[in-house]
């Protein structure tokens, strides 16, 4: 029964809307009026014309007076072209919390006295009187009619007028006057509907008008669904009860039996079909309103969503940069006591991993309501994924960082939380919000992992770094195209013979400004900010290049190995780009090694799985690189068919005192072999450890101890001094 109730209650309108959702509707009714009322001009415009030659010019040729031929047939056709101007011009000069300009008040305020004035003017004339042909009763309709029409012509007037008023001199919606304007234009065209096919009928047509105002109202005008059956009810069941006067008396003497039976036959054997209009206009009535009420909600939807981060609530960032920037400019003086903060949680991966995303999010969720709390009245957002960001001032930061960091170490009892924040200082009122956090984080970042120190102040010691830092991120263009960026090469060779058998090729960065930028100065930053593909494209093909050329100069080539990371599968179709740069430069694909490390394959993205199979499938030889390097994961062996391991030099770093590094790659390097994959081992740097992994079988050997990358102009001096020997096989 509750369900039935909540069903019908929705569906005639009485459920409770939101104040956005009423906003909605009303501006819809605002817009439809606009139309409505130039409906209404071009209608009234054309009756006068027709009215003009049809009455006025036959009339004058006979010698008729004008000024009385104007005033009779023309009268009330000014009338409502007025009104529908004034309508049009009433909901085409509406804004919500926008105050008018001197000339739109001046049009609405001149537009509505003129609508009080002409309306005060013509209710002056005399109204119907019965007569032979006018009974009392259609009469006394005829007049009720009128007054009905004159007085809400009026009242638009004066709603018109006063609205503008309000609006001009004290910028402020006055709502009631905005439905109180639509309304009374609704019921004019109702009652004019009435007025004029009303007598229409007693002259024998149909009541075409009338039929055409209540879908004119109905269909433009839409209101909660229960006003609408209670207007158009009424409307309806008023003007059948209007129609049947005639069977009361109130008929032409003269026509009263020809026409009475045929109109008593209309009467009642229309009503059935009456009624169905009624219900057919109420329910096309129904769907506009839900359809708009659909509408409301779905902008409310993507208004919410371009305001607001969809798991906490908080507000997201970009709505966030742009509430900062209005706040820093209305801070006059007191700069420093502003301060933008970045807070990273500690260990967050740890407990998504452990926790599970679900309580992931929750815990992100619960950090959201800390910060809204600790930081009430400051603007609080969620960046992405546990990094937040606050504008705030400054008093009492210590203390409230401490609490919002003892409620996050609270939150689990067996996974050590906690935060970092990086805390940017306002230095004017002109600062843009977006270099502020990046100032903030760029602090936090230096004390990652430092669970002891809980925030940071970017100050000047950090400034020339972090002006490295946003030059690497605005010149990556310009190093690119302006060959910046330059692939170095460091040898690899074979383990038994020590000849070279490839290289691999390690992004350098000459720049005009600060000289050499060495990878760790340059390659993070641009992973962070998701730019880390333009460098690889940029050495992939200075590779390619490089082989072409030295083949073309007939000289011995080696493969090279190309480091791809996760991202270059995301940001880009990493295959193709590949593929189309060795058909450019008529590379064979053997001479190209594909390197992915082992941390990018264990996020399991389906993306990087298939590039790894469409590598496979064209040719190119698959190698993981860093094996060993963090959170080794064997499955990575079982689900890839890699042709080269790469174990990461971590493991040669004691390897004359620690057994188990000895035990360990020895195990490494066997289980390699038995599942069919070559292993090269990186970070070789003295004989022992060259002599010590020949002798357990390791295939390849890369380190210092037989090069350290160099440009490819020292590699060739290094090959033809023979200070490099050059394999003649590859695999």
């Amino acid at each position: 029964m509750k369900k039935i109730i909540r069903f019908f209650s929705r569906v005639f309108g009485f459920e409770k809307l939101s104040k956005y959702e009423k906003d909605y509707l009303h501006d819809s009714n605002i817009r439809s009026s606009r139309y409505m009322g130039f409906i209404v001009v071009l209608l009234e415009a054309w009756m006068l014309i027709r009215q003009i030659y049809s009455k006025i010019v036959p009339k004058l040729q006979a010698g008729g007076d004008f000024s009385e031929l104007f005033i009779k047939y023309t009268s009330k056709y000014w009338l409502f072209l007025l009104i529908g101007l004034g309508l049009m011009l009433f909901c085409l000069f509406y804004q919500r919390d926008k105050k008018l300009s001197k000339s739109k008040f001046i049009a609405l305020l001149s537009i509505g006295s003129a609508e009080m004035l002409y309306t005060a003017m013509l209710s002056q004339e005399a109204f119907t009187q019965p007569s032979a042909t006018i009974t009392p009763i259609m009469a006394n309709i005829m007049n009720a009619m009128l007054i009905v029409i004159y007085a809400l012509l009026f009242i638009i007037g004066a709603s018109i007028v006063t609205y503008a008023l309000f609006k001009y001199l004290k910028n402020k919606n006055v709502v009631v006057l905005e439905h109180v304007a639509i309304i009374s234009f609704t019921l004019i065209c109702l009652a004019f509907g009435v007025y004029v096919s009303y007598s229409d009928f007693w002259g024998g047509k149909e009541i075409i008008c009338f039929l055409t105002m209540v879908i004119y109202v109905g269909c433009l005008l839409i209101y909660r669904p229960y006003v609408t059956v209670l207007v158009l009810g009424a409307s309806f069941l008023g003007f059948y009860h209007v129609l049947l006067t005639f069977q009361e008396g109130g008929t032409f003497k003269a026509q009263e039996i020809v026409i009475n039976g045929a109109m008593q036959k209309i009467i009642s054997g229309d009503a059935v079909n009456y009624i169905t209009f009624f219900i057919s206009l109420a329910t096309i009535c129904f769907a506009i309103y839900h359809g708009r009420l659909s509408e409301a909600r779905k902008a409310k939807a993507l208004e919410k969503s371009a305001k607001e981060d969809a798991l906490t609530g908080l507000f997201n960032y970009n709505n966030f940069t742009k509430l900062a920037r209005d706040k820093v400019r209305d801070v006059k003086d007191g700069f420093n006591e502003n301060v933008f903060l970045f807070i990273d949680v500690h260990n967050f991966k740890a407990f998504n991993d452990q926790r599970g995303f679900e309580e992931g999010d929750k815990f992100l969720t619960t950090i959201a309501g800390y910060l809204s709390d600790i930081f009430r009245d400051s603007l609080c957002a969620r960046q992405a994924d546990d990094h937040f960001v606050v504008f705030t001032k400054a008093n009492d930061l210590q203390e409230r960082l401490s609490t919002l960091n003892d409620l996050v170490r609270g939150y689990d009892d067996e996974i050590l939380l906690g935060i970092n924040c990086g805390v940017y200082r306002l230095s004017g009122n002109n600062e843009d919000p977006r270099l502020a956090i990046d100032r903030a984080r760029y602090a936090a970042h230096t004390i990652k992992n430092r669970f002891q120190t809980i925030y940071i102040e970017y100050d000047k010691t950090m400034s020339e770094a972090f002006r490295k830092r946003l030059y690497v991120i605005n010149n990556i263009d310009n190093a690119v195209n302006n060959g910046w960026i330059v692939p170095f090469y460091q040898p690899v060779v074979w383990s038994d013979s020590k000849k070279m058998c490839g290289c691999e090729a390690l992004a350098r960065w000459k720049d005009p400004v600060y000289g050499q930028l060495f990878p760790n100065e340059f390659i993070p930053v641009l992973e962070e900010y998701r730019l880390i593909h333009k460098l690889d494209k940029a050495i992939f093909e200075s590779v390619c290049r490089d082989l072409r050329e030295a083949m073309d100069a007939g000289r011995s080539v080696v493969p090279i190995s190309l480091n791809f990371s996760r991202l270059d599968f995301e940001l880009m179709d990493a295959v193709t780009e590949l593929e189309s740069l060795v058909k450019k430069y008529n590379i064979s694909r053997d001479l190209i090694h594909v390197e992915v490390t082992e941390s990018a394959l264990t996020d399991n993205l389906s993306i990087l799985s298939d590039a790894m199979d469409r590598f496979k499938e064209l040719g190119y030889s698959l190698w993981l690189d860093d094996f060993g390097s963090g959170y080794s994961s064997l499955n990575v062996l079982k689900d890839y068919h890699f042709d080269v391991v790469k174990i990461d030099m971590r493991f040669l770093s004691n390897l004359e005192s620690s057994e188990k590094a000895r035990t360990l790659l020895d195990c490494i390097i066997k289980m390699a072999n038995r599942i069919n994959m070559l292993t090269l081992t990186e970070g070789v740097e003295t004989k022992a450890q060259a002599d010590f992994l020949h002798q357990i079988g390791c295939d390849r050997l890369q380190g210092y101890l037989f090069g350290k990358p160099i440009p490819k102009s020292d590699l060739l001096d290094r090959v033809i001094n023979g200070e490099l020997l050059v394999s003649d096989k590859y695999l």
